[in-house]
């Protein structure tokens, strides 16, 4: 009983974590194409226009670092 109780909170939680992670995704994607320069040109002062993806990127490469970081301070 206590197994399938633990299989079911696990299956729960990865449901839970899909979901969010769609609406993350969801919410990029749509600040991404918000946030595109007009075809026409780019907004003088504007070289780029800050993007869904650009954001991402950003905190993909924060963790990245604190993994990073935290590997080589319990290395040592």
């Amino acid at each position: 009983m206590a197994r399938l109780l633990l299989i079911l909170i696990i299956v729960a939680a990865c449901v839970a974590f899909a979901v969010i992670l769609h609406a993350l995704w969801t919410r990029i994607t749509q600040a991404g194409q918000r946030g595109l320069p007009p075809a026409s040109g780019t907004h003088k002062g504007h070289d780029m226009a800050s993007s869904g993806i650009q954001k991402a990127a950003y905190i993909a490469l924060i963790v990245v670092l604190f993994g990073t970081a935290s590997g080589w301070l319990g290395g040592l």
